[in-house]
């Protein structure tokens, strides 16, 4: 069975500056030389001051696309310091190779500032209000919800 979502927690303040954890970040998503490195770095700006924010402590930044979800968190003081959560390592593959969107958590009341900065620089990186549930970050795109049901007379049936 092939993992849909991955998890990765980024230390931040104060072991290191939101800058320097977006450097880290785009490190691992987009290594030298993939396609969305380019995006990614435009918009370096709009992230650190997400991440300095300290929105992604709880709310994840969500990358779909080729490959399995990406979940991407910060760690801030304590948390930080200790790294005992910290997930840092390199991916098995770019989740930014192909066609791939990305959303990031922005406090409500930045949303009006951040959803236009970034849509100057790109379409595939979209600000998300903290306050809703990421439409990115749930895996059932066919919108059911609920209990599951099974039938097992279904397994009878020639």
């Amino acid at each position: 069975m092939t993992a849909t979502r991955i998890r990765r927690a980024f230390r931040s303040t104060p072991v290191q500056t939101a800058d320097q954890t977006w450097d880290a970040i785009i490190d691992v998503i987009a290594p030298g030389g993939s396609p969305g490195r380019g995006d990614l770095e435009a918009i370096s700006g709009v992230a650190c001051s997400l991440i300095a924010s300290e929105a992604w402590g709880d709310h994840p930044a969500v990358i779909s696309g080729v490959g399995p979800q990406l979940r991407i968190y910060c760690l801030y003081g304590e948390a930080a310091i200790l790294g005992e959560d910290a997930s840092e390592d390199a991916l098995s593959w770019s989740p930014t190779v192909g066609d791939w969107r990305m959303a990031l958590p922005c406090p409500a009341e930045d949303l009006d500032w951040v959803g236009p900065a970034l849509a100057q620089h790109t379409q595939r990186v979209t600000a998300v209000d903290l306050t809703r549930k990421l439409a990115l970050a749930d895996s059932r795109e066919d919108g059911v919800k609920g209990r599951l049901e099974i039938d097992p007379q279904g397994f009878l049936r020639p």
